[in-house]
């Protein structure tokens, strides 16, 4: 209970920051300073919002959302979505391979406690290529739960990395484009991303849920 609730104040002060660093970013995008204070970082500045993204998914509380706004705040389009995109596939590639590494000792402390039956369970369902693109569509707004679960099963690393990117390219472009465009964009315009989400994650669910009866029958 206590680990629980300690990783759910590490996610809202987490939240709370990068929250905080966005509002910031969108008041530098409306004065013009942005630019000049981003490029003042150098490459340390992409680098950071690469690493924060992967860690990310690498510590499954942290959640990665308000990251793609940031960066298309920060970087733009193109060169947001390609931080953030990379960053994403580096990040569940550490997943899968510390999975894979050490089993399921490590989840607890990278998943989450409270995720770790969630990711067993998915487990013995992602076997092939079919199932684990239901799963991906399923876990769309979870990827990092997926990556943990694919490192468990029999699953091919290249077959994991390839549909993962696939998937992970529409979501990112969708987020870091709201990003880059947030400061002109009327608010009504916000609610299309989450309700974009949930309808691909029903449809996810509802196709996985036959797996996950007949994986609970054996």
């Amino acid at each position: 209970m206590i680990k629980i609730r300690r990783e759910k104040i590490i996610e809202i002060v987490w939240l709370i920051v990068v929250v905080a660093l966005f509002v910031i970013s969108i008041k530098m995008v409306k004065s013009g300073e942005l630019e000049i204070y981003v490029a003042s970082f150098g490459i340390w500045a992409p680098l950071i919002i690469f690493f924060l993204k992967a860690s990310t998914l690498i510590i499954a509380p942290l959640g990665g959302t308000p990251l793609y706004v940031l960066s298309g705040t920060l970087f733009g389009g193109a060169k947001g979505f390609l931080i953030c995109f990379l960053g994403d596939i580096f990040g569940s590639s550490v997943c899968f391979f510390l999975s894979r590494k050490y089993g399921q000792k490590v989840l607890g402390f990278f998943a989450g406690s409270q995720n770790v039956a969630r990711v067993l369970s998915t487990v013995n369902i992602i076997s092939s290529t079919k199932s684990f693109i239901k799963a991906r569509l399923g876990f769309i707004s979870m990827p990092e739960l997926l990556s943990y679960a694919a490192g468990l099963s029999k699953i091919n690393f290249w077959t994991f990395s390839v549909i993962n990117a696939l998937f992970y390219i529409p979501i990112d472009l969708m987020l870091v484009f709201l990003g880059s465009k947030l400061a002109m964009l009327s608010g009504k315009y916000l609610l299309i991303y989450p309700l974009i989400l949930f309808l691909i994650a029903f449809v996810g669910f509802l196709s996985l849920y036959k797996d996950y009866e007949k994986a609970d029958s054996f």
